[in-house]
């Protein structure tokens, strides 16, 4: 989908923007669980790594500072990868990702038929008499989910993706995925901006919630391998899972306020979007269904038979009076 991908392009106009908080924090927990748990001995040994860490645990300035830009170099270089993942972590979350075939997609199957149940509950409660807070409460959580069952995602994230595309185009006949490069040209900057900072919450909390899951997973390991004491490395597994589960449910509050800002962008910029490609502009409501579903059918390009529309162009300057 267009508007998911987008969120990989968003801006980080700084090197210091490559290294979010998940990778200080991962890396703090690294440094902490492998420092020496006994007294250093005596003497270090004489060259290599292991004599920096020595050093570095006895107090040795030197050492220290090699240590310490060490843990920035790996810190940078791990934040990059972890960026590479972002955007594939989304796709993932809002479900685009999932395969279609095999064990796999029957277990997305059984999730999307217990949203799809969920949904229904919801929307019986937001229908039946009850009380006004239940109501208002099943209509939010109904605007973050698409009406067509067969839309329906397995995750809250795709679902806020679809319901985001399905009020457009029941409203527009507009294509969000299909409007979107075009409508990357031609926002104005207050809504660019605005698009930029949500994109980088929904990035930002997928990058942290990537070195929270590093945290969790990578661990353990490191208590079983005799390299550090059990409730250490069961404590930070605890907090990375913990965090984890968190910073998944900000991602959902991210991505909601993502689609939120797209759908804005699409309404107000509408008329410019038709305009900047010579599409006549609707004259009403009613027309403007029509309009939107031509001028998606022009953006395909693959519908048959293909609209006939006369486009409007400005009429040509005339020479200056002389």
């Amino acid at each position: 989908m267009g508007i998911i991908s987008a969120l990989a392009s968003g801006p980080a106009k700084r090197w210091t923007a490559l290294i979010s908080g998940g990778a200080y924090a991962f890396v703090a927990v690294v440094v902490l669980l492998l420092r020496p748990w006994r007294p250093p001995a005596a003497r270090c040994p004489g060259s290599g790594l292991t004599a920096v860490a020595c050093d570095a645990g006895s107090g040795e300035p030197l050492a220290l500072a090699a240590l310490g830009v060490l843990a920035v170099v790996a810190a940078s270089g791990a934040s990059l990868v972890v960026i590479a993942l972002a955007g594939p972590l989304v796709h993932l979350l809002a479900g685009t990702a999932l395969p279609v075939t095999g064990p796999v997609a029957r277990l997305v199957e059984r999730q999307v038929d217990r949203r799809v149940r969920a949904k229904r509950r919801l929307t019986a409660r937001r229908d039946g008499a009850g009380k006004s807070r239940a109501v208002a409460e099943a209509r939010r959580r109904l605007h973050r989910r698409p009406e067509q069952d067969m839309l329906t995602a397995p995750t809250r994230t795709g679902d806020s993706f679809a319901a985001m595309s399905e009020r457009v185009l029941g409203r527009h006949r507009l294509d969000v995925n299909l409007c979107w490069p075009l409508l990357q040209q031609i926002c104005d900057e207050p809504a660019r901006r605005d698009l930029e900072r949500a994109s980088d919450v929904v990035l930002g909390r997928a990058r942290n919630l990537i070195w929270a899951a590093l945290t969790a997973v990578a661990v353990p390991p490191l208590a079983l391998l005799d390299r550090v004491p059990l409730w250490p490395a069961a404590l930070a597994a605890l907090g990375g899972a913990l965090v984890a589960v968190l910073l998944l449910a900000g991602l959902g509050n991210g991505v909601d306020e993502y689609t939120d800002t797209v759908e804005a962008a699409l309404l107000r910029h509408r008329d410019a979007l038709y305009a900047s490609v010579a599409w006549p502009l609707p004259g009403s409501t009613g027309d403007e269904r029509k309009t939107g579903t031509a001028f998606t059918a022009y953006l395909r390009r693959t519908d048959h038979p293909a609209p006939q529309v006369t486009f409007e162009r400005p009429p040509p300057e005339e020479p200056p009076a002389r």
